[in-house]
Parts: C-alpha cells; sequence; structure tokens
C-alpha cells in the first residue's frame, strides 16, 4: 500500500509525494519507506501530518476505497515497490470480488474432498476469523461421510477445536492414522508457539513417503491407553488458522511457519480487507446462513446493510456477527436495534453515537 503525501514534514523538512507505506497512520505520524532519498537520511521514515494531509493509494496515486483499507493504527502496509494484490482490488467490480471470494471457497471444499480420499494428506488453510473456514471444511467432510454414518459406523473425521496439549495432539492423531481419516486443527494456534506441539506438527504434515510420529518421553497416559511411542501416520491433516504464515514477522515461531509450509499445502482464502469480509457475508447469507430463522428476504437485507453500514464500530466483523444480529432480531422483532447497539458496538462507538445524538437534539 502507498500513501499520498499533500503535506508533512520529516525533521523540519517539508514532505511531499507518493510512497510505500510501512507503518499507517497512528494519531500523528506515517512511516514510508524512502530508500534514503533527500530530504531523507534514513530508509524507513517518520512523517509528521494531520489525517487531512494525506490520503491512501496504488503506486500510481489511485485513491484507495476506505473498505480496502485496514485502519488499525501503525498496522503495516506494503514496503515493497509494487502491492498487486491492493492495485488488482481497486479496480475490481463488486461482482468480480464475489466470483473471486467464491472460487476461493470452492477450492477450499475440494482439498477437503481431497483430503477426505487420502490424496492430500496436509493442508493449512489460512483466513481471518468468522469468514466460514470451520464451516465449509465441516459440511464437506460430513458430506463424505454421510454414507458410514448412515449405515451406523463412525466418521472418519475428528474437529479438535481451541487449545490442545502435545500430548493430545499425538493421541488424536494416533486414534486417526489410517488411510482416509482426516483430523481438522480449527483454531488451535496455540500449537504454534509450543515446540513439541510443533514436531508433533511438523511430523504428521510431512510430504515424505513414510510419516512416523514419536513420542519418547514416559507417559502414563499413553500406556493407560495401549498407545505405542511411536506410530506411522497414513491419515490427512487440516489445520485452519487465523495466522497467514506469508506476512507473519514474530521472529519465535516465523521459521517454524516457514518449515509447517515447506511440508504441505497451503491455501490463503485472499479476504484481507474489509470490503472482502462484507461481500464473504453477503455470500454466505444469500446462500441460506440465515434460513432457521425463518427471516423474509427484507429482513436479510436489514441485517446485512446494518452490518455493512457499521462495520468500523462493531465488535468484530464476522459471520458470527451476524448470527449475534440474527438472534436479536429473532428475540425482539421491532426493538432489535437498540439491543445491538448495547452488545455488538465497541463502547466507543455507543458514546459517540450518543454524542451525535445530542448534539442534533
Amino acid at each position: 500500500m502507498y500513501v499520498n503525501i499533500a503535506k508533512g514534514t520529516h525533521r523540519g523538512e517539508v514532505v511531499t509525494g507518493i510512497f510505500p507505506v510501512v507503518k499507517q497512520f497512528n494519531g500523528k505520524q506515517v512511516t514510508v519507506k524512502t530508500n534514503a532519498l533527500a530530504p531523507f537520511t534514513v530508509e524507513n521514515a517518520r512523517v509528521k501530518l494531520t489525517d487531512a494531509d494525506f490520503a491512501y493509494c496504488t503506486s500510481d496515486g489511485t485513491e484507495l476505497e476506505d473498505s480496502l483499507i485496514n485502519h488499525t493504527p501503525g498496522s503495516a502496509g506494503e514496503p515493497e515497490e509494487n502491492n498487486y494484490e491492493l492495485e488488482f482490488i481497486a479496480g475490481e467490480s463488486e461482482t468480480e470480488a464475489l466470483d473471486r471470494i467464491q472460487n476461493t471457497f470452492d477450492l477450499l471444499n475440494e482439498v477437503t474432498d481431497a483430503a477426505a480420499e487420502g490424496i492430500i494428506r496436509g493442508l493449512i488453510v489460512s483466513g481471518p476469523p468468522g469468514i466460514g473456514k470451520s464451516y465449509g471444511v465441516e459440511e464437506t467432510l460430513k458430506e463424505a461421510n454421510l454414507s458410514k454414518v448412515l449405515a451406523g459406523r463412525e466418521p472418519d473425521y475428528e474437529i479438535v477445536k481451541g487449545a490442545s496439549s502435545a500430548l493430545g495432539l499425538y493421541k488424536t492423531l494416533y486414534y486417526f492414522r489410517k488411510p482416509g481419516q482426516v483430523v481438522v486443527f480449527d483454531d488451535c494456534d496455540s500449537v504454534l508457539f509450543d515446540d513439541t506441539s510443533l514436531n508433533v506438527l511438523k511430523a504428521a504434515l510431512d510430504s515424505g513417503s513414510k510419516r512416523r510420529i514419536s513420542w519418547r518421553t514416559e507417559s502414563k497416559v499413553l500406556a493407560a491407553e495401549d498407545i505405542p511411542p511411536q506410530f506411522d501416520f497414513e491419515g490427512s491433516v487440516l489445520f485452519l488458522t487465523n495466522i497467514n504464515f506469508e506476512t507473519t514477522k514474530a521472529s519465535r515461531i516465523k521459521q517454524h511457519l516457514e518449515a509447517l509450509q515447506s511440508r504441505c499445502h497451503y491455501l490463503d482464502l485472499e479476504i484481507s480487507t474489509t470490503r472482502d469480509q462484507l461481500l464473504r457475508i453477503k455470500q454466505v447469507v444469500r446462500d441460506g446462513m440465515l434460513t432457521e430463522y425463518g427471516f423474509s428476504k427484507t429482513q436479510e437485507d436489514i441485517i446485512v446493510d446494518y452490518v455493512t453500514d457499521n462495520a468500523e464500530y462493531l465488535r468484530e466483523l464476522s459471520l458470527r456477527m451476524i448470527k449475534k444480529i440474527a438472534d436479536l432480531v429473532q428475540m425482539k422483532p421491532n426493538g432489535w436495534l437498540e439491543l445491538v447497539e448495547a452488545t455488538c458496538l465497541k463502547r466507543e462507538a455507543k458514546f459517540k453515537r450518543m454524542v451525535d445524538a445530542k448534539k442534533e437534539s
């Protein structure tokens, strides 16, 4: 991402022009990449300005739509010469964006099917929280195991949600070690920060012809369940995460993430802007997410429009938020708005609205 500075200062020197963003505006300054060209003497320079003195843009100066920008103060921009993703999205129509997003989730369903068939043995799926990563994977695995369930057998997959210890990880992989069995780790990012868990996960995701997983520490739990200290894993692993492996700079786990990526398939769902998140929400609602509520099309549109209009004020922008608002609409059809503003908006947003209402009265 770039910034077009109309008026700014750096160490007393006036600054104008278009620069790659290193860190976004924090209320006082924006950090830009300069290559130490005059009037700068450093590679990355802090330019003092006000929010009226600049606009975020593409490399050619085309101003970006507000919905394409992550407004978190100080968040990283794109220090490279070109950010082709933003440039592409800036010229993309809503219909084209919906098709792109749908295609990505169709690919997720395809590779999940392939994992259930044992073709793909390791897959990492990266994307922001609340956009339907889990839902698509679960539905695809349910469909793939339907015949087994109808025949009274247990499905050949396990979904592990939340935190998992290294020992719990080892046990789960053992019980679903056979060809055609699938283990899904959903929102288990904590294992990425534990060396033992990481080593177990690396072994399970390895692309080699033989994946042997070992537990060399004495364990009464494993002995009690008659689980051996090592076994050959022939199943498939899907790891669903909110972490973007390609942009994470935390030195502690960066090398581990790269090691995991090199061992298996990696699918980035490519939903990185507010606009894309809102389009994904529209897409899922259109496909029947709120059917269980029995709402009319008008009611569904009202909910989606509310989320769209208040995206920057909501505590989170996600499919979960849509469900929360739908619950309140069903609970109180004629008074849901007050409930939503009390429970779903950020605290500062609520007080801002109260101040605005007082000024208007």
